[in-house]
Order: C-alpha cells, then structure tokens, then sequence
C-alpha cells in the first residue's frame, strides 16, 4: 500500500512519531507532504523511510501543492497529523474522505484558550469527522476523545514509542542540586508558565533546566525565573542533557502522548506529570496542580521512598505498554481496513 503522510508542523515530537509508524509498518511504501515549523528542526527530518518525501513553506499557498503531489502518488491512504493539517486538508473537496486518517497529536480544543474559542474548535473538529475514514489517536486517551466525535468503531489507539537513543555522554548542568528538566518547545501548550512557577517555589531544593527552545520573551521569562534554557539543540546532544538530569518533569497542559516522556522512560529516569488525559488515561501518577507538583519534587529531592517509587514506577509503566511490538500490530489494524476496501473494490470492478 502506499501512505502519504502529510503535516503542516514537522519538527519536534510530530517528526518522531512519524518516523516511528514508519520504521513500525515497513511492508508498506510512505511518502511526505510537509512544511517545517520554523525553529523546531531536531535534525530528525531527513531520517524517515519515506519513498519520498517534499517540504514546502509553513504558508496557505502552499496548498496549491497538495492536489499535484496526491496525483503524482496515488496514495491508498492519506493520514494526517496535526490539528491544522487535519483541518485544512479535510476541508478540501477533492480529498477522498474514505482515504483519510487523522492523527491529532493533542487535539485543539484541549488548549487553555477562552471558551468560545474552545468551543469552537470542538464544532469544527465533529464537522470535519465525517470527512474522516479513521481517527488513530495517539495513545488511550486521544482514541477516547475520538470516540466523542465519530462513531468508536472509526477510531483507533496508536500508541507512541521511543525508537533506540543515541549513545552519548552526560551533559550535565553547573551545579550541585538534583536537576529537574522538561524536554519541547517553549509555548502554553508544554505548560512552561506552570514550569516556571514550580521551579520559582522549588528553587531552594533544585535546579531547573528547560531542553528546548521558543519564543524569546518566554525563554527570556525562564531564564529570569533562573531556570536554565539550553535553546533549540540537535537530537544527540538533547538527549546528553537528557541524561544528565535526576528527574523529568513533564509540565504540558494539554498534549497527545509526548515523545520525550517515552525518551526519558527509556532513559531510565524518574518521571514527574502534570496532571492531564494522555497520563490520567494509563493511571500514571500524576500531580493535580503546582502545590502538589512542587511537593511531589521536594518530596523526591528529599528521598522519600513511596514518591521515588512511584516517580520511578511512572517510568517502568510507560516503557512497558508503549512498545514497538504494540505499535506494530496497531499500524497493521489501521492500514488493513483500507486493504479491505481496495480488495472490495477490486472483486466489484472485476465483477462489473
């Protein structure tokens, strides 16, 4: 079968859950349609198994792009990543809707924006699942949330994993606290206002560290807050800082499944969560808000045995359900009920 990804935002956690569903599915041939969303290269985008693969600008008029390339592909499937790229693809008319699967990597209207604008979202998002075939969330709790839209027989969990690290040493930061880090880019959606308040009420029992970059006024609040911002980095060496934290300590407020909460469990690390849908629905242990939050990591720092059990159990928990064996046979359902459809098609034209 050939499967055409397509995304209005690679870079970041959405290029490694592609390439994950990639290197998972192999029997099948994938190809990408992609902008790159300026300032979140990894240096991941250039690693999928794609047939092939064409970027264009973050821009409406590189929609113009998007009938030529379907045509020149012929895709079986067309799975969409993204809440925008699953917006403005769907909406158009000549995308065959039996073809589409959506995968929203956190829907929109999770955001913490005003009401209306949630409610909005939501409308939109129902409209624009009857022109979906499947919506394969990514994880138990995005699958739940599909369930609400469209009929739950068209929808379907993928789970995310964590693909092999690179073997690199420690980065560890100047000091001599334990360091606590999250991991993305530096928006509300990663909750780094809620980030920064508990390292402000933790600062006496440890040092913050955000891996990633952003917008320059919110590192510049971060790094006035003292925590320490390391600024977009490549692959290998987020990963080295990565390794040189004691805990990580997930702060998003609204997310799908994240890949660095897989890249820290593989890391071995204990794992901190906000308390949100992705890690509600697996019954990890979670901190309902920034008090509970900064006890829990006092609490840890300070070596209680029943929070370092459960942080370091929220790590064992993940690594077990999200693996490539599940991913794998997720990958096969998913794409297998368009092999149906073609063999349904097929019987009906050699039988016309």
């Amino acid at each position: 079968m050939k499967i055409l990804h397509i995304t209005e935002s690679f870079g970041g956690g959405v290029t490694s859950a592609i390439n994950s569903y990639i290197l998972n599915s192999q029997q099948h041939e994938h190809y990408l349609l992609a902008s790159v969303r300026k300032g979140d290269t990894t240096g991941e985008e250039g690693n999928g198994l794609f047939k092939h693969m064409e970027l264009v600008p973050r821009r409406l008029t590189s929609l113009v792009r998007v009938k030529p390339y379907i045509d020149r592909v012929q895709p079986d499937v067309i799975h969409l990543h993204s809440t925008y790229a699953g917006a403005l693809i769907r909406a158009l008319p000549f995308i065959p809707a039996q073809k589409i699967v959506y995968t929203p990597h956190g829907f929109a209207f999770l955001r913490g924006d005003h009401p209306m604008m949630l409610k909005a979202y939501r409308t939109i998002e129902s409209l624009l699942a009857r022109r979906t075939a499947v919506i394969a969330g990514c994880g138990l709790d995005e699958q739940r949330i599909a369930g609400e839209l469209i009929e739950p027989g068209s929808t379907l969990g993928l789970v995310n994993v964590c693909d092999e690290l690179p073997n690199v040493p420690a980065i560890r930061s100047l000091t001599s606290k334990p360091v606590i880090g999250m991991v993305g880019r530096i928006s509300r959606q990663k909750g780094y206002d809620y980030f920064r308040n508990v390292a402000d009420a933790c600062r006496n029992v440890a040092h913050f560290k955000w891996i990633g970059g952003g917008d320059i006024q919110a590192m510049a609040e971060l790094e006035r807050a003292g925590i320490e911002v390391t600024g977009w980095r490549p692959r290998n060496e987020v990963v080295a800082h990565m390794k040189g934290l004691d805990l990580y300590f997930h702060s998003a407020a609204w997310d799908g499944f994240p890949i660095s909460v897989l890249e820290a469990a593989k890391l071995g690390l204990p794992i901190a969560l906000r308390r949100i849908g992705p890690f509600i629905a697996e019954n990890l242990t979670t901190a309902d808000d920034m008090d509970n939050a900064c006890r829990q990591i006092t609490a840890f720092v300070k070596g209680d045995p029943e929070t370092r059990y459960a942080l370091n159990q929220n790590s064992q928990n993940i690594q077990n359900l999200h693996s490539g064996e599940y991913l794998q046979a997720s990958l096969e359902s998913l794409y297998s009920r368009f092999n149906q459809r073609l063999d349904g098609k097929r019987l009906v034209m050699s039988g016309s």
